[in-house]
């Protein structure tokens, strides 16, 4: 891959992180360090495996980091083949070795495109380019491009390209 990358591994955590408190049982959102930041116009990075290069790729002035403390859950269900109606739902918290699962997931999909050294244990925060009201309206403007320009929208290196030139406003953004 062409474009340079940067997972800021010199970027110490932002200070909200510092006296954070209680985190037993939170999940991102709820971190009293994420509440912070989002009232101060951080938003969370997607964490969809698709996205997982965008802090990475991010302008450094407008991303920033707090320790992942945050506890994750997965929800089972049991539907009816024929209705879809669902006959008993389960919330579980994740453990460890799941969370190490879906890190090596995120890590082996990056490397396909040329990304790695990704850092784990971080939640980051990033804030829309100029231009852009939301994280999701970077992203819808990047589904936009792609699909005018023929991309396919999955990680690989023309998208991962695309989204570089959108969010750092290059101009040569058709």
């Amino acid at each position: 891959m062409d474009t340079a990358y940067d997972w800021g591994l010199d970027q110490p955590p932002d200070p909200a992180a510092e006296h954070a408190g209680e985190a037993d049982g939170l999940t991102p959102e709820q971190l009293p360090e994420v509440r912070k930041l989002t009232a101060q116009g951080w938003q969370l990075a997607p964490d969809a495996p698709l996205y997982a290069f965008l802090p990475a790729v991010w302008p450094r002035e407008s991303r920033t980091w707090v320790p992942d403390r945050a506890t994750r859950y997965e929800t089972w269900y049991e539907q009816d083949p024929k209705t879809r109606t669902v006959l008993r739902a389960e919330t579980r918290q994740v453990g460890p070795a799941m969370m190490t699962e879906i890190d090596d997931d995120h890590d082996w999909t990056l490397a396909r495109v040329g990304i790695t050294g990704r850092p784990r244990g971080r939640l980051w925060l990033l804030k829309p380019p100029r231009g852009h009201g939301s994280i999701d309206a970077v992203l819808d403007h990047v589904w936009q491009h792609a699909q005018q320009q023929g991309i396919d929208v999955t990680m690989s290196e023309p998208f991962v390209e695309l989204t570089v030139r959108i969010v750092r406003g290059d101009a040569a953004t058709p």
